[in-house]
């Protein structure tokens, strides 16, 4: 299961498994951990998304004029 967690997708994966975890945890009763760790997940992953776009260059001007 380590596998999801590197690579680009990243953030993504673990805003899934966060929601995943979070839904099964309120929705089963007595499972405060499992919506615990899901809560983290997803405010991880939303973080390392939102950082990742600020990371990534949006394009960049070319002599021309033009995005490249």
């Amino acid at each position: 299961m380590l596998f999801l967690f590197r690579g680009h997708n990243t953030p993504v994966v673990r805003a899934i498994l966060g929601a995943v975890l979070l839904v099964i945890g309120i929705a089963v009763h007595g499972q405060a951990l499992l919506a615990g760790i899901g809560a983290v997940l997803l405010v991880w992953g939303a973080i390392g998304a939102f950082s990742n776009q600020r990371a990534r260059p949006q394009g960049r001007m070319g002599t021309s004029g033009r995005m490249s």
